[in-house]
């Protein structure tokens, strides 16, 4: 069950706060300790109304006993699970229980769906901060990718000019799904660019899709622990996924929980990249497997890890796939969300074949002895089949 419950992420510790009472002058929140080398799971702090963050952060180390260490270099930030993960990072003198008497007056999913972690200002594991950016035009022929990727390069620069937002790299470039990653070393700067990029348009056409990526790093996972990626379509089985992609980031890492909506399998793949063993859970359709699965051809060479076991949550109907390896006819909607994730660690792990077929029209015929058919369209012979045959593992 380690699999399900790993802290893997940047942004990996979250708790909640007990507030039976909107209006209570005091209550308890739950502080998680992020990538802090702790015994505890999380701790739990008293607050009232005159709480400060800095109140907060010196009690989550005592009972944490890290109390030792100066709490000037740690930080407390709130991670918001309502429609995707939104987190902000609370300054020195907030009042966490007025914020979360705040939002419970606003929403009480809103407050139920708030946690708060704590981490170190600086990452232990060294400055590594990673930008998806996406809505970029896509790349055919493969013959023009140099050019394009000079072109990449140069609108990116175009768009963050000045020196406090240069970046340390740009790449990898998914010119097929129009999408890149941007590298900075330096956390202000990353932000920076976040918003800038936000707002911006490529060639004023659609906005940039901009993510900030968690970080993760095999030193974080034990060695006898494989933990899970988890992509959900939301747009699948009549949004089923919307259902399912909530429980999973209460009960998950939410950083390990992916929206194919926004942005596709990329950037949980990019999040994933350097982890030598891993699953993946898919939640959709065929068509959602097929999707995941072909970004993997793509880019699982450039992984540790370049063929992970893949189990399937079924949505909607068909799902041809899910039934042939027994995970049923679909989702409907009263399955226990911790019994899937259950069966994910006990799957039996088999192998497929995939073939990727590609055909090649014959050149084409003179315009005085084009042929046309039926329909009143032009006709071509396909004569050149390319066939190639990929193995994937699946769970």
């Amino acid at each position: 069950m380690r699999v399900i419950t790993l802290r893997t992420a940047d942004s990996s510790a979250i708790g909640t706060g007990s507030l039976t009472d909107r209006d209570n002058d005091k209550g308890e929140v739950r502080v998680y300790p992020g990538k802090l080398q702790v015994s505890q799971a999380f701790c739990t702090v008293p607050v009232d109304t005159n709480t400060t963050v800095g109140d907060l952060i010196r009690e989550a180390l005592k009972r944490f006993g890290l109390e030792d260490y100066n709490c000037e270099d740690y930080r407390c930030s709130e991670v918001l699970l309502d429609r995707g993960v939104t987190e902000r990072v609370l300054s020195w003198n907030e009042r966490p229980w007025e914020i979360m008497k705040q939002l419970g007056k606003d929403s009480i999913r809103q407050m139920e769906l708030m946690r708060f972690y704590l981490q170190l200002k600086q990452d232990p594991h060294g400055p590594n901060l990673a930008l998806f950016v996406g809505n970029l035009p896509l790349i055919f022929p493969r013959e023009t990718m140099r050019t394009s990727l000079r072109n990449f390069s140069g609108k990116i620069e175009g768009f963050l000019p000045k020196k406090k937002n240069k970046f340390s790299n740009i790449g990898p470039i998914y010119y097929e799904y129009g999408s890149m990653v941007i590298t900075y070393e330096d956390a202000d700067k990353a932000v920076r660019a976040l918003y800038i990029l936000r707002e911006s348009k490529y060639e004023d056409k659609q906005p940039l899709l901009v993510m900030l990526l968690p970080n993760i790093e095999p030193s974080m996972i034990p060695s006898d622990v494989q933990p899970l990626l988890v992509f959900v379509n939301v747009k699948s089985g009549g949004c089923q996924g919307s259902e399912l992609i909530s429980s999973f980031r209460k009960l998950l890492n939410p950083y390990q929980v992916f929206d194919l909506d926004n942005g596709g399998p990329l950037p949980g793949l990019y999040v994933f990249r350097n982890i030598q063993d891993y699953r993946i859970l898919v939640c959709g359709g065929d068509g959602t497997i097929g999707w995941v699965l072909q970004c993997l051809d793509n880019v699982g060479q450039d992984s540790q890890c370049s063929s992970p076991a893949c189990a399937i949550v079924p949505l909607g109907t068909g799902n041809d796939l899910a039934r042939v390896l027994r995970w049923g006819p679909g989702y409907t909607g009263g399955e226990d969300p911790l019994n899937l994730l259950r069966d994910v660690i006990d799957a039996e792990e088999i192998r497929l074949d995939r073939w990727t077929v590609v055909f090649h029209p014959e050149d084409k015929p003179d315009d005085s002895v084009k042929q046309v058919n039926s329909t009143g369209k032009k006709r071509q012979k396909l004569s050149k089949m390319k066939v190639t045959n990929e193995q994937i593992r699946k769970a």
